[in-house]
Protein backbone atom coordinates (compact mmCIF):
# COMPACT_ATOMS: atom_id res chain seq x y z
CA UNK A 1 0.00 0.00 0.00
CA UNK A 2 1.25 3.09 -0.82
CA UNK A 3 1.74 6.13 1.66
CA UNK A 4 -1.14 7.86 -0.35
CA UNK A 5 -3.76 5.06 -0.28
CA UNK A 6 -2.89 4.25 3.63
CA UNK A 7 -3.53 8.25 4.37
CA UNK A 8 -6.95 7.87 2.10
CA UNK A 9 -7.62 4.66 4.22
CA UNK A 10 -6.91 6.58 7.46
CA UNK A 11 -8.93 9.61 6.70
CA UNK A 12 -12.09 7.51 5.94
CA UNK A 13 -11.78 5.50 8.91
CA UNK A 14 -13.39 8.19 10.36
CA UNK A 15 -16.35 8.80 8.27
CA UNK A 16 -19.97 6.98 8.32
CA UNK A 17 -20.19 4.19 5.44
CA UNK A 18 -24.14 5.12 4.85
CA UNK A 19 -24.19 9.43 5.69
CA UNK A 20 -21.12 10.07 4.36
CA UNK A 21 -17.70 11.96 5.52
CA UNK A 22 -19.39 14.53 7.55
CA UNK A 23 -20.18 11.89 9.89
CA UNK A 24 -18.45 9.71 12.84
CA UNK A 25 -20.52 6.69 13.64
CA UNK A 26 -18.46 6.67 16.93
CA UNK A 27 -19.10 10.33 17.79
CA UNK A 28 -22.36 10.79 19.73
CA UNK A 29 -21.24 14.91 20.69
CA UNK A 30 -23.64 17.22 19.40
CA UNK A 31 -24.14 19.47 16.10
CA UNK A 32 -22.33 22.61 17.44
CA UNK A 33 -18.76 20.03 18.08
CA UNK A 34 -18.42 19.94 14.46
CA UNK A 35 -17.21 23.40 14.69
CA UNK A 36 -15.91 23.43 18.14
CA UNK A 37 -13.88 20.47 17.69
CA UNK A 38 -12.46 21.26 14.39
CA UNK A 39 -11.17 24.83 16.19
CA UNK A 40 -9.51 22.62 18.57
CA UNK A 41 -7.89 20.68 16.18
CA UNK A 42 -6.87 23.41 13.92
CA UNK A 43 -5.20 25.20 17.27
CA UNK A 44 -3.29 21.92 17.90
CA UNK A 45 -1.91 22.42 14.63
CA UNK A 46 -0.89 25.98 15.52
CA UNK A 47 -3.78 27.99 13.79
CA UNK A 48 -2.87 27.78 10.27
CA UNK A 49 -5.95 29.60 8.97
CA UNK A 50 -5.26 32.67 11.22
CA UNK A 51 -1.91 33.27 8.60
CA UNK A 52 -4.34 33.41 5.80
CA UNK A 53 -7.91 35.55 4.85
CA UNK A 54 -10.56 33.53 4.40
CA UNK A 55 -13.19 33.35 1.83
CA UNK A 56 -16.01 31.22 3.26
CA UNK A 57 -18.29 29.98 0.52
CA UNK A 58 -22.28 28.32 1.94
CA UNK A 59 -25.46 27.99 -0.82
CA UNK A 60 -26.76 25.07 -2.52
CA UNK A 61 -26.06 25.34 -6.09
CA UNK A 62 -22.33 27.00 -7.38
CA UNK A 63 -20.56 26.76 -4.60
CA UNK A 64 -17.47 24.94 -6.05
CA UNK A 65 -17.77 27.01 -9.69
CA UNK A 66 -17.97 30.56 -7.43
CA UNK A 67 -14.91 28.95 -5.38
CA UNK A 68 -12.72 28.08 -8.81
CA UNK A 69 -13.87 31.30 -10.01
CA UNK A 70 -12.28 33.53 -6.68
CA UNK A 71 -9.59 31.44 -6.91
CA UNK A 72 -8.95 32.30 -10.73
CA UNK A 73 -9.58 35.93 -9.97
CA UNK A 74 -7.11 35.78 -7.12
CA UNK A 75 -4.56 34.28 -9.39
CA UNK A 76 -4.61 36.17 -12.07
CA UNK A 77 -4.15 39.30 -9.83
CA UNK A 78 -0.68 37.86 -8.66
CA UNK A 79 -2.34 36.48 -5.33
CA UNK A 80 -1.60 32.92 -3.89
CA UNK A 81 -4.70 31.55 -3.57
CA UNK A 82 -5.91 28.00 -1.51
CA UNK A 83 -8.72 26.46 -2.87
CA UNK A 84 -11.16 23.99 -0.88
CA UNK A 85 -14.11 21.88 -2.23
CA UNK A 86 -16.17 19.22 -2.20
CA UNK A 87 -16.85 16.66 -3.04
CA UNK A 88 -14.08 15.09 -5.80
CA UNK A 89 -14.60 13.42 -8.69
CA UNK A 90 -12.54 10.80 -9.03
CA UNK A 91 -9.34 11.96 -6.07
CA UNK A 92 -9.56 13.16 -2.42
CA UNK A 93 -7.00 15.52 -3.30
CA UNK A 94 -8.91 17.52 -5.66
CA UNK A 95 -10.23 18.57 -2.08
CA UNK A 96 -6.87 20.73 -1.72
CA UNK A 97 -5.44 22.55 -4.57
CA UNK A 98 -3.09 25.69 -4.49
CA UNK A 99 -3.30 28.04 -7.45
CA UNK A 100 -5.85 25.67 -8.82
CA UNK A 101 -3.30 22.91 -8.89
CA UNK A 102 -4.65 19.87 -6.49
CA UNK A 103 -2.17 18.66 -3.79
CA UNK A 104 0.76 15.83 -4.68
CA UNK A 105 -0.02 12.34 -2.92
CA UNK A 106 3.22 12.44 -0.84
CA UNK A 107 2.20 16.17 0.06
CA UNK A 108 -1.66 14.76 1.05
CA UNK A 109 0.12 12.03 2.77
CA UNK A 110 2.19 13.80 4.54
CA UNK A 111 -0.56 16.02 5.72
CA UNK A 112 -2.64 13.29 6.89
CA UNK A 113 0.37 12.14 9.05
CA UNK A 114 0.46 15.21 10.52
CA UNK A 115 -2.60 15.13 12.07
CA UNK A 116 -2.89 11.64 13.98
CA UNK A 117 -0.85 12.83 16.63
CA UNK A 118 -3.45 16.03 16.69
CA UNK A 119 -6.45 13.30 17.14
CA UNK A 120 -4.89 11.72 20.02
CA UNK A 121 -4.43 15.02 21.68
CA UNK A 122 -7.74 16.14 21.35
CA UNK A 123 -9.43 12.66 22.73
CA UNK A 124 -6.76 13.31 25.97
CA UNK A 125 -7.66 17.06 26.71
CA UNK A 126 -11.53 16.93 25.68
CA UNK A 127 -13.34 13.45 26.47
CA UNK A 128 -16.27 15.43 25.67
CA UNK A 129 -14.77 16.86 21.54
CA UNK A 130 -16.19 12.73 20.63
CA UNK A 131 -14.02 11.78 17.31
CA UNK A 132 -13.47 14.02 14.38
CA UNK A 133 -15.10 13.40 11.21
CA UNK A 134 -13.54 12.76 7.99
CA UNK A 135 -14.92 16.12 6.45
CA UNK A 136 -13.39 17.38 9.66
CA UNK A 137 -10.00 16.11 9.27
CA UNK A 138 -9.34 17.24 5.65
CA UNK A 139 -10.51 20.59 6.33
CA UNK A 140 -7.91 21.37 8.81
CA UNK A 141 -5.13 19.31 6.16
CA UNK A 142 -6.15 22.08 3.72
CA UNK A 143 -5.83 24.77 5.78
CA UNK A 144 -2.25 23.71 7.01
CA UNK A 145 -1.28 23.34 3.62
CA UNK A 146 -2.40 26.72 2.50
CA UNK A 147 -0.51 28.12 5.58
CA UNK A 148 2.31 26.29 4.60
CA UNK A 149 2.37 27.37 0.81
CA UNK A 150 2.20 30.62 1.78
CA UNK A 151 -1.24 31.37 0.22
CA UNK A 152 -2.24 34.68 1.01
CA UNK A 153 -5.94 33.69 1.11
CA UNK A 154 -7.96 30.63 1.35
CA UNK A 155 -11.10 29.76 -0.46
CA UNK A 156 -13.32 27.46 1.56
CA UNK A 157 -16.27 25.82 0.39
CA UNK A 158 -18.60 24.80 3.23
CA UNK A 159 -19.76 21.22 3.13
CA UNK A 160 -23.26 21.41 4.80
CA UNK A 161 -25.41 23.96 5.75
CA UNK A 162 -22.73 26.78 7.31
CA UNK A 163 -23.91 27.13 11.11
CA UNK A 164 -22.50 23.57 12.02
CA UNK A 165 -19.99 23.09 9.39
CA UNK A 166 -16.80 22.03 10.27
CA UNK A 167 -15.42 24.70 7.64
CA UNK A 168 -17.37 27.40 10.00
CA UNK A 169 -14.21 26.81 12.71
CA UNK A 170 -12.26 29.44 10.84
CA UNK A 171 -13.06 33.67 11.04
CA UNK A 172 -14.04 34.51 7.49
CA UNK A 173 -12.67 38.23 6.21
CA UNK A 174 -15.29 37.86 3.56
CA UNK A 175 -18.76 35.19 3.42
CA UNK A 176 -20.66 34.06 0.23
CA UNK A 177 -24.14 32.78 0.03
CA UNK A 178 -24.67 31.03 -3.38
CA UNK A 179 -28.71 30.62 -4.28
CA UNK A 180 -29.88 29.01 -1.95
CA UNK A 181 -32.47 25.52 -2.76
CA UNK A 182 -33.69 22.09 -1.67
CA UNK A 183 -31.04 19.79 -0.75
CA UNK A 184 -30.03 17.94 2.49
CA UNK A 185 -33.73 18.19 3.57
CA UNK A 186 -32.95 15.96 6.01
CA UNK A 187 -30.41 17.94 8.13
CA UNK A 188 -31.63 21.36 6.78
CA UNK A 189 -35.46 21.22 6.82
CA UNK A 190 -37.71 21.14 4.27
CA UNK A 191 -38.47 24.43 3.80
CA UNK A 192 -35.76 27.44 2.10
CA UNK A 193 -36.08 29.21 5.15
CA UNK A 194 -35.16 26.59 7.73
CA UNK A 195 -32.53 25.77 5.01
CA UNK A 196 -31.44 29.68 4.80
CA UNK A 197 -31.46 29.73 8.75
CA UNK A 198 -28.47 27.31 8.58
CA UNK A 199 -26.50 29.16 5.11
CA UNK A 200 -26.34 32.46 7.27
CA UNK A 201 -24.23 30.60 9.77
CA UNK A 202 -21.12 31.91 8.23
CA UNK A 203 -21.91 35.60 8.55
CA UNK A 204 -19.83 37.35 11.06
CA UNK A 205 -20.16 40.81 12.72
CA UNK A 206 -19.60 43.76 10.49
CA UNK A 207 -17.89 41.72 7.92
CA UNK A 208 -19.13 41.43 4.14
CA UNK A 209 -21.52 38.86 3.01
CA UNK A 210 -22.29 38.70 -0.73
CA UNK A 211 -25.36 36.98 -1.74
CA UNK A 212 -26.85 35.84 -5.34
CA UNK A 213 -30.76 36.81 -5.33
CA UNK A 214 -32.75 34.39 -3.10
CA UNK A 215 -36.63 33.25 -2.38
CA UNK A 216 -38.65 35.94 -0.49
CA UNK A 217 -38.46 33.23 2.29
CA UNK A 218 -34.88 32.50 2.39
CA UNK A 219 -34.13 36.41 1.41
CA UNK A 220 -35.91 37.27 4.84
CA UNK A 221 -33.43 34.96 7.10
CA UNK A 222 -30.71 36.54 5.28
CA UNK A 223 -32.04 40.06 6.01
CA UNK A 224 -32.81 39.24 9.31
CA UNK A 225 -29.32 37.82 10.44
CA UNK A 226 -27.43 40.89 8.93
CA UNK A 227 -29.12 43.14 11.17
CA UNK A 228 -29.06 40.90 14.33
CA UNK A 229 -25.11 40.69 13.78
CA UNK A 230 -24.40 44.21 11.81
CA UNK A 231 -23.42 42.14 8.78
CA UNK A 232 -22.69 43.82 5.36
CA UNK A 233 -25.56 42.25 3.19
CA UNK A 234 -24.53 42.65 -0.72
CA UNK A 235 -26.82 41.54 -3.19
CA UNK A 236 -25.63 40.73 -6.42
CA UNK A 237 -26.78 39.98 -9.84
CA UNK A 238 -25.59 38.00 -12.70
CA UNK A 239 -23.01 39.78 -15.43
CA UNK A 240 -24.24 40.20 -18.76
CA UNK A 241 -22.76 37.81 -21.41
CA UNK A 242 -20.41 40.56 -23.07
CA UNK A 243 -18.97 40.73 -19.49
CA UNK A 244 -18.40 37.13 -19.56
CA UNK A 245 -16.86 37.45 -22.87
CA UNK A 246 -14.18 39.91 -21.48
CA UNK A 247 -13.44 37.75 -18.48
CA UNK A 248 -12.79 34.92 -20.76
CA UNK A 249 -15.73 33.18 -19.09
CA UNK A 250 -15.86 29.61 -20.87
CA UNK A 251 -17.85 28.11 -18.16
CA UNK A 252 -21.29 27.32 -19.81
CA UNK A 253 -24.69 28.24 -18.63
CA UNK A 254 -26.72 31.60 -17.71
CA UNK A 255 -26.16 30.26 -13.98
CA UNK A 256 -22.40 30.49 -14.03
CA UNK A 257 -22.82 34.30 -14.81
CA UNK A 258 -24.40 34.35 -11.54
CA UNK A 259 -21.93 32.62 -10.15
CA UNK A 260 -19.07 34.92 -11.75
CA UNK A 261 -21.17 37.67 -10.34
CA UNK A 262 -20.62 36.23 -6.91
CA UNK A 263 -16.65 35.81 -7.42
CA UNK A 264 -16.00 39.26 -8.67
CA UNK A 265 -17.77 40.87 -5.82
CA UNK A 266 -16.11 38.60 -3.06
CA UNK A 267 -12.88 39.87 -5.02
CA UNK A 268 -14.17 43.20 -4.80
CA UNK A 269 -14.52 42.93 -0.53
CA UNK A 270 -11.26 41.41 -0.23
CA UNK A 271 -9.72 44.51 -1.96
CA UNK A 272 -11.76 46.20 0.09
CA UNK A 273 -9.81 44.77 3.02
CA UNK A 274 -6.56 45.36 1.61
CA UNK A 275 -6.01 41.91 0.49
CA UNK A 276 -5.63 42.65 -3.53
CA UNK A 277 -6.04 46.01 -5.22
CA UNK A 278 -9.64 44.47 -7.15
CA UNK A 279 -8.14 45.21 -10.24
CA UNK A 280 -9.74 42.53 -12.75
CA UNK A 281 -8.36 42.84 -15.88
CA UNK A 282 -9.86 41.47 -19.20
CA UNK A 283 -9.11 37.43 -19.61
CA UNK A 284 -8.93 36.88 -15.47
CA UNK A 285 -10.73 34.09 -15.99
CA UNK A 286 -9.66 32.54 -19.32
CA UNK A 287 -8.46 28.86 -18.99
CA UNK A 288 -10.66 28.32 -15.98
CA UNK A 289 -12.21 24.53 -16.17
CA UNK A 290 -14.12 23.19 -13.76
CA UNK A 291 -14.98 19.27 -14.18
CA UNK A 292 -18.29 18.01 -13.95
CA UNK A 293 -20.29 21.00 -14.14
CA UNK A 294 -21.23 21.15 -17.97
CA UNK A 295 -17.98 19.28 -18.82
CA UNK A 296 -18.61 18.32 -22.81
CA UNK A 297 -16.71 15.36 -23.91
CA UNK A 298 -16.13 15.33 -27.90
CA UNK A 299 -15.94 12.05 -29.46
CA UNK A 300 -19.19 11.18 -31.95
CA UNK A 301 -22.04 12.39 -30.23
CA UNK A 302 -21.71 15.37 -27.44
CA UNK A 303 -21.72 13.63 -24.07
CA UNK A 304 -22.46 16.18 -21.45
CA UNK A 305 -21.03 15.27 -17.49
CA UNK A 306 -22.90 17.56 -15.48
CA UNK A 307 -23.22 17.20 -11.51
CA UNK A 308 -27.17 17.84 -10.90
CA UNK A 309 -28.14 16.45 -7.77
CA UNK A 310 -30.78 18.68 -6.56
CA UNK A 311 -33.83 20.36 -7.78
CA UNK A 312 -31.71 23.96 -8.18
CA UNK A 313 -29.42 21.86 -10.00
CA UNK A 314 -31.39 20.23 -12.46
CA UNK A 315 -32.99 23.25 -13.62
CA UNK A 316 -29.72 25.26 -14.26
CA UNK A 317 -28.50 21.75 -16.68
CA UNK A 318 -31.99 21.79 -18.15
CA UNK A 319 -31.75 25.51 -19.00
CA UNK A 320 -27.94 24.85 -20.18
CA UNK A 321 -28.99 21.63 -22.68
CA UNK A 322 -31.83 23.91 -23.98
CA UNK A 323 -29.40 26.84 -24.83
CA UNK A 324 -26.58 24.41 -25.98
CA UNK A 325 -28.60 21.96 -27.88
CA UNK A 326 -31.70 23.52 -29.07
CA UNK A 327 -33.92 20.83 -30.20
CA UNK A 328 -31.43 18.08 -29.51
CA UNK A 329 -33.14 14.87 -28.01
CA UNK A 330 -30.78 13.81 -24.58
CA UNK A 331 -30.39 10.73 -23.19
CA UNK A 332 -30.12 11.04 -19.91
CA UNK A 333 -27.26 8.35 -17.83
CA UNK A 334 -28.94 9.12 -14.13
CA UNK A 335 -28.04 8.12 -10.83
CA UNK A 336 -28.47 9.55 -7.53
CA UNK A 337 -27.73 9.05 -3.58
CA UNK A 338 -30.61 8.02 -1.21
CA UNK A 339 -30.97 11.21 1.06
CA UNK A 340 -31.81 13.51 -2.08
CA UNK A 341 -35.05 14.11 -3.47
CA UNK A 342 -35.21 12.03 -7.09
CA UNK A 343 -38.48 13.18 -8.20
CA UNK A 344 -37.24 17.00 -7.67
CA UNK A 345 -34.43 16.22 -9.41
CA UNK A 346 -36.52 14.38 -12.74
CA UNK A 347 -38.89 17.35 -12.60
CA UNK A 348 -36.61 19.62 -14.53
CA UNK A 349 -35.23 17.17 -16.53
CA UNK A 350 -37.29 14.38 -18.12
CA UNK A 351 -39.22 16.99 -20.65
CA UNK A 352 -36.07 17.05 -22.45
CA UNK A 353 -35.54 13.14 -22.24
CA UNK A 354 -35.73 10.60 -25.10
CA UNK A 355 -34.72 7.99 -22.98
CA UNK A 356 -33.51 7.60 -18.97
CA UNK A 357 -30.64 4.95 -18.02
CA UNK A 358 -30.86 4.43 -14.53
CA UNK A 359 -28.07 3.40 -11.99
CA UNK A 360 -26.27 3.31 -8.95
CA UNK A 361 -23.70 4.86 -7.63
CA UNK A 362 -20.75 2.95 -6.03
CA UNK A 363 -21.24 2.76 -2.70
CA UNK A 364 -23.38 2.22 0.44
CA UNK A 365 -25.42 5.23 -0.01
CA UNK A 366 -26.58 4.92 -3.89
CA UNK A 367 -29.70 5.03 -4.54
CA UNK A 368 -31.23 1.69 -6.17
CA UNK A 369 -31.57 1.63 -9.71
CA UNK A 370 -35.06 0.02 -9.70
CA UNK A 371 -36.23 2.42 -7.19
CA UNK A 372 -35.08 5.20 -9.19
CA UNK A 373 -36.86 3.84 -12.61
CA UNK A 374 -39.89 4.01 -10.50
CA UNK A 375 -39.90 8.04 -9.72
CA UNK A 376 -39.40 8.18 -14.00
CA UNK A 377 -43.22 9.21 -15.10
CA UNK A 378 -43.97 9.05 -19.16
CA UNK A 379 -40.10 8.70 -20.71
CA UNK A 380 -38.78 4.92 -21.72
CA UNK A 381 -36.42 3.92 -19.22
CA UNK A 382 -34.31 0.91 -18.13
CA UNK A 383 -32.02 -0.34 -15.01
CA UNK A 384 -28.20 -0.51 -15.07
CA UNK A 385 -26.24 -1.99 -12.69
CA UNK A 386 -23.04 0.14 -13.38
CA UNK A 387 -22.72 3.56 -15.28
CA UNK A 388 -20.26 1.77 -17.61
CA UNK A 389 -23.53 -0.78 -18.76
CA UNK A 390 -25.72 3.01 -18.32
CA UNK A 391 -23.56 4.75 -20.44
CA UNK A 392 -22.75 2.06 -23.24
CA UNK A 393 -26.87 1.27 -23.80
CA UNK A 394 -27.30 5.28 -23.85
CA UNK A 395 -24.57 5.32 -27.04
CA UNK A 396 -26.17 2.57 -28.39
CA UNK A 397 -29.31 3.94 -28.51
CA UNK A 398 -28.70 7.46 -29.63
CA UNK A 399 -29.25 8.83 -32.74
CA UNK A 400 -26.44 11.08 -34.84
CA UNK A 401 -27.62 14.51 -33.55
CA UNK A 402 -28.84 13.30 -30.23
CA UNK A 403 -27.00 14.31 -26.78
CA UNK A 404 -25.90 11.88 -24.35
CA UNK A 405 -25.75 13.59 -20.32
CA UNK A 406 -24.49 11.65 -17.46
CA UNK A 407 -25.74 13.51 -14.12
CA UNK A 408 -26.98 12.73 -10.61
CA UNK A 409 -24.50 11.96 -8.13
CA UNK A 410 -20.74 13.37 -7.91
CA UNK A 411 -19.87 10.11 -7.43
CA UNK A 412 -21.22 8.85 -10.70
CA UNK A 413 -20.12 11.81 -13.03
CA UNK A 414 -16.57 10.82 -11.48
CA UNK A 415 -17.22 7.13 -12.48
CA UNK A 416 -18.14 7.97 -16.10
CA UNK A 417 -15.05 10.12 -15.84
CA UNK A 418 -13.04 6.83 -15.04
CA UNK A 419 -15.13 5.24 -17.88
CA UNK A 420 -14.73 7.81 -20.93
CA UNK A 421 -10.71 7.79 -19.35
CA UNK A 422 -10.65 11.29 -18.35
CA UNK A 423 -7.75 11.78 -15.76
CA UNK A 424 -8.02 13.74 -12.55
CA UNK A 425 -7.63 17.10 -13.17
CA UNK A 426 -4.35 18.43 -11.67
CA UNK A 427 -5.11 21.82 -12.86
CA UNK A 428 -7.70 24.11 -12.78
CA UNK A 429 -6.15 26.40 -15.03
Amino acid sequence: MTAYADAERWLLSFSDPQRGVGWNPANEAGLDWNVRRTRMLLDLAGSPDRALSCVLIAGTKGKGSTAAMIARLLASSGLRAGLATKPQLQSYRERVRVDGVAIGEHEFAAGADGLRPLVDALARRNTDAGRPSTFELITVLALAHFAAARCAVAVVEVGLGGRYDATNACDPLVGVITAISHDHTRELGSSLEAIAREKVGIMRPGRVVITAPQAASAERQLIAERRHLGAQLRVVRPITAQRAAELGLTLSGPHQRENAALALAAFAALAEHGVGDGHVGGGALAGLRWPGRFEVVDGGRPIVLDVAHNDGSARALAATLRQQFPRRRVHFVLGLMRDKDARAVLRPLLPLAARVEATRPRGPRGLEAPVLARAIRGVRVRTHDDVTGALAAARADARVNDVICVTGSVALVGEARDVLGLPVAERLW
